[in-house]
């Protein structure tokens, strides 16, 4: 064969090659660039939707201390009127001890009115969390069980729990990130492999060397997450 022709079929061969890799390394960047837009898209999407969340959270706190400070308030006069009661009925007892049956009859009058005062205000009280002591009086009203359980309840109906869509973003975004970052490496293999097949001299080699390096470097660390993912140790 000819030495001319030797030369055009190597050459054929060559360009045949980096055109295949060209055509490679491009479908790669448009499935690396479409799973980049997908992740970012997504985190936008989580971050929207912990927002929201976090937003029923508040709305079901800020709701939850209302009925905390409503049920303070009716726990207040329940707990201060009954020890008026109790005062004003020693006094009573007192008084009807040392011979003053009107006096005595005055102060149990005054706390009749006490214990009426006290009695309705215990309307008003979600009893179920009334905090009591080793003699059965009630002592305070658990706000932080009371938050709970209005939380809780809210769950039911409600999305309240941000924490895990915000991680989920977070993440989402460390992954478009990387994925754009593989992505600059995916352009510069290609742009290596475009030279290589507008360079007539022997740095053409050099360029399609570099171009495929690059490529199978990426594909090999690809490759090792993937398995480290796999594997479950990142």
């Amino acid at each position: 064969m000819p030495e001319k022709e030797k030369s055009d079929s190597k050459t054929d061969r060559f360009e045949t090659v980096v055109t295949v890799l060209i055509a490679l390394v491009s479908t790669v960047i448009a499935l690396v660039a479409s799973q980049s837009a997908v992740a970012s898209g997504n985190a936008t999407s989580a971050q929207h939707d912990g927002v929201l969340a976090k937003t029923n959270l508040e709305r079901v706190d800020g709701s939850s201390q209302a009925q905390i400070a409503q049920n303070e308030r009716a726990f207040s006069l329940y707990r201060t009127n009954r020890d008026l009661y109790s005062l004003t009925i020693d006094y009573a007892v007192k008084a009807e001890a040392a011979g003053n049956k009107d006096q005595g009859t005055a102060l149990r009058q005054e706390a009749a009115v006490d214990l009426e005062v006290s009695n309705n205000a215990y309307r008003f009280i979600n009893s179920n969390y009334l905090v009591k002591d080793a003699n059965g009086e009630y002592t305070s009203f658990d706000e932080q069980n009371f938050l709970n359980d209005q939380r809780q309840t809210a769950s039911t109906f409600e999305d309240t729990s941000y924490d895990n869509y915000f991680s989920q973003a977070d993440q989402l975004r460390a992954q478009s990130l990387t994925l754009g970052v593989t992505l600059l490496a995916w352009f510069i293999s290609l742009m290596f492999l475009t030279w290589a097949t507008v360079t007539k001299s022997r740095l053409r080699w050099l360029w399609l060397g570099g171009g495929a390096l690059i490529a199978v470097g990426l594909i090999g660390a690809y490759g090792i997450s993937t398995m480290v993912h796999l594997m479950g140790l990142g």
